[in-house]
């Protein structure tokens, strides 16, 4: 996986599969790089941070959607 957020317009334009299957991806990379923080071979400790937010992100949107709630592009919440 790459070192950045993912954006959440990405994240929207995804099948529910294909979130199904990062989100799986996702969580694996989680548990193998908190492995390697343990053992302290993680060179890049901010990836933690990065994947567990990209976590987050998925969930969200996938609640949204379980909701009902939409949002345009670029829409913030209130």
């Amino acid at each position: 996986m790459s070192d950045r957020p993912l954006d959440p317009g990405e994240i929207r334009s995804m099948s529910p599969e294909e979130r199904r299957k990062l989100l799986a991806t996702l969580r694996l990379e989680l548990a193998r790089l908190r492995e390697q923080a343990r053992v302290g071979t993680l060179a890049n400790t901010a990836r933690i941070r990065i994947v567990r937010k990209n976590i987050a992100r998925i969930l969200t949107i996938m609640r949204e959607e379980e909701l009902g709630i939409k949002r345009r592009p670029g829409e913030q919440r209130q």
